[in-house]
């Protein structure tokens, strides 16, 4: 497929103009995810990023199978923990080999990590876990409420898993890849064991925060997914909302709604009054109105993702893998979506995120002598500093970044 030349907007712009949100955000991110950051907001209304999702959890199949039914690479690849009591060093899924999300990083694409959290199922048979809260054997009635009781086996298995996958996302902060991170999403449906609860759920949230923050763990942009019990209004599934200060982005998940304008209305217009001075995302979808529809409706999303299909893409190597139906979005929806020049592609990330940004933690100029330093250092929210530390600076007009 031929794409049309795509209007990227100079990021350096504007940030320039940019003036942060009067909206309380988590705070001490690392200089890489400021400036992911920082370049979700100078997209945010005007530029929508294209994003694929892992087929089960640690993979690019998906991004696979949209670049060879059109020619693009989407600009985010969703990954997932889910196997995580599974993870061996050198076994059949091991989180600790990062091999697949370095490269995508290095590629230009920006990370997203979700959780599926598996505790042990109801069988109590070794080996047998569930995410889904229930009484039948394949299910758990994990109880989330215990959270407020550290003496209990269930607040000790929490805190365990937690630390793990601190211990994995330590591993990508290393390496200086920022991520997405989407925990205990769609909460408000109860169907998941952490959703159970709202408060013991946020409880939750805020623990898991902390625990990261306590482990210096920065390279985090926090992704709330809101969800809601069937037949209740939107607004009931605010009360598993952790409070603005946790939270970067706030996001729904959409599937089988092909009308542009209720999605509009029941879905993005909903969160973005919700949520004033969030970033807006629509972190999971199917079988939804096209991008384009969605846009001229007033759906701004910051990235949508159609979630994958496991019978197309589970075998790149398959004859299934060259069809161009697909249970979610179709080539079709993908060639509709990359016809706009707002949709970006991983291209546009990498361009967008390389042209003009400077490495300044060694700078001679400003270690030997700050006041050589010409003209103004401007920190993210406009407040003009005399020396650099570390963070993200807009100096000239341009992005820099202090290690």
């Amino acid at each position: 497929m031929q794409r049309k030349p795509t209007k990227i907007l100079t990021l350096w712009l504007a940030l320039c103009l940019h003036v942060a949100a009067a909206v309380a955000a988590p705070a001490k991110k690392s200089a890489e995810a400021e400036a992911l950051m920082a370049y979700l907001q100078s997209i945010e209304g005007t530029q929508t990023l294209s994003g694929t999702m892992a087929n089960v959890n640690w993979n690019i199949n998906e991004a696979q199978w949209v670049h060879q039914h059109t020619g693009e690479w989407p600009a985010l690849n969703g990954f997932d923990y889910l196997h995580l009591p599974f993870s061996t060093k050198g076994g059949w899924i091991d989180y600790t080999n990062t091999t697949v999300v370095e490269q995508w990083h290095r590629d230009g694409g920006i990370v997203s990590i979700m959780w599926h959290w598996n505790v042990p199922a109801n069988s109590g048979k070794s080996g047998e876990y569930s995410f889904y809260y229930g009484t039948k054997s394949d299910q758990t009635t994990f109880d989330v409420k215990k959270i407020f009781q550290p003496a209990s086996a269930e607040y000790q298995r929490m805190m365990s898993d937690i630390d793990r996958v601190a211990d994995l996302l330590m591993l990508l902060k290393e390496k200086g890849i920022p991520v997405l991170w989407r925990p205990l999403h769609e909460a408000g449906g109860q169907w998941f064991w952490w959703g159970m609860d709202p408060a013991a759920c946020n409880e939750l949230w805020r623990v898991m925060y902390d625990r990261f923050e306590q482990k210096g763990l920065d390279n985090l942009i926090w992704v709330w997914t809101q969800s809601s019990v069937w037949g209740k209004p939107y607004s009931d599934g605010y009360r598993w909302y952790p409070g603005d200060e946790y939270v970067d982005i706030v996001s729904m998940d959409v599937y089988d709604n092909n009308s542009a304008s209720n999605i509009y209305n029941t879905c993005y217009k909903f969160l973005a009054e919700a949520s004033p001075g969030k970033l807006v995302a629509m972190t999971e979808c199917g079988n939804v109105a096209q991008i384009g529809q969605q846009w001229d409706s007033g759906a701004r999303w910051l990235f949508f993702m159609p979630w994958y299909d496991y019978g197309r893409t589970n075998d790149p190597s398959s004859a299934n893998f060259k069809n161009a139906a697909h249970q979610h979005a179709n080539k079709a929806w993908w060639d509709e979506a990359f016809s706009h020049d707002y949709v970006l592609t991983r291209d546009d990330v990498r361009q967008a995120m390389t042209s003009g940004i400077d490495d300044i933690s060694a700078d001679p100029q400003l270690t030997a002598d700050p006041r050589r330093a010409d003209s103004a250092w401007y920190t993210l929210d406009g407040r003009r500093v005399q020396r650099p530390g570390r963070g993200v600076y807009i100096h000239r007009g341009r992005l820099h970044v202090a290690r």
